[in-house]
């Protein structure tokens, strides 16, 4: 085995044991909250000694900066994909209102850390996070303005419409059960109803 395929097997490996030490960590920090987990709880989870997690992660901390870096990596792809797309300022709010409502339902832990657990960050890092949140939320809101601007959307403050679909979206991740009642899907087709109906003209 050449030492480039060597070091490429490597590299997937850790990547793999990473991603299960964040994925199990997501799982008992919105189960039991995050001070009520110890590094060694991340670890008998999975099968691991806490060495293990101490080799990727440095702390409990740098665990949970690592879900909320991902969290926001995966949400800001998909709203800057949307936000590129040549298309009227209503059918853009409703592809903005129905992915973020489905990635909220994707991975309610991960929702719940995110919205619940700020406070538990550094300072630098929460106002990163802070910061960050701004900049999603500035999507919904442009958008909404310039259908605002040529007349699809009622003359509503940008920043109360946002809010509340915002809101709306978020706060999925609290009741929404796979398996039972509704579909994501037919959750998120609802809620772009919902506000489209309340924005329209």
């Amino acid at each position: 085995m050449n030492t480039n395929l060597r070091e490429e097997l490597k590299a997937r490996k850790q990547a793999y044991v990473q991603d299960e030490i964040i994925a199990a960590a997501a799982r008992l920090f919105a189960e039991r909250g995050i001070r009520a987990v110890t590094i060694d709880d991340i670890a008998s989870s999975l099968g691991y000694t806490k060495s293990v997690v101490y080799y990727y992660f440095k702390n409990k901390n740098q665990v949970l900066w690592e879900i909320f870096n991902r969290i926001h990596e995966a949400w800001w792809a998909d709203m800057q994909a949307i936000m590129e797309e040549d298309t009227p300022p209503d059918r853009k709010l409703a592809a903005l209102i129905r992915k973020h409502a489905l990635n909220v339902m994707d991975r309610t832990e991960w929702t719940a850390i995110y919205f619940r657990d700020q406070s538990e960050l550094t300072e630098a890092q929460q106002s990163t996070v802070a910061e960050r949140k701004r900049d999603f939320d500035r999507n919904f809101r442009d958008t909404y303005a310039k259908g605002v601007a040529t007349g699809l959307f009622k003359d509503i403050p940008p920043a109360i419409v946002t809010s509340g679909i915002i809101g709306m979206c978020n706060q999925a991740h609290v009741w929404f059960k796979p398996g039972k009642g509704l579909s994501a899907a037919e959750i998120a087709d609802h809620f772009t109803e919902i506000a489209l109906n309340g924005c329209h003209r």
